[in-house]
């Protein structure tokens, strides 16, 4: 087998070539690399999200049960159920 002698011109080219796919790569994982942590960051905000909006949906559901707003009637307004006499019936 004989060895045919390469052109130090393909040579440096093949060198260079081999240079730029490798930095490309490496670009590209790193790119990956940030975004990935940007959405587990992102994920993370949702799950607290998540977990915000359900104590809100227990805490409204708690302050629109009938009991208290009758408590914050009575206490803050200073309402009362009507009597027989404060009643007036209209009839159309």
């Amino acid at each position: 087998m004989s060895k045919t002698p390469v052109s130090p011109i393909v040579f440096l080219i093949g060198v260079l070539s081999l240079v730029l796919v490798s930095i490309s790569v490496v670009v590209q994982v790193y790119d990956f690399r940030k975004d990935f942590s940007y959405l587990q960051t992102l994920k993370k905000d949702e799950v607290a999200y998540e977990v915000k909006w359900g104590q809100l949906l227990l805490e409204q559901s708690a302050l629109t049960q009938p009991s208290r707003l009758e408590q914050a009637a009575i206490k803050d307004l200073n309402m009362h159920a009507p009597t027989q006499d404060e009643l007036i019936i209209v009839k159309p």
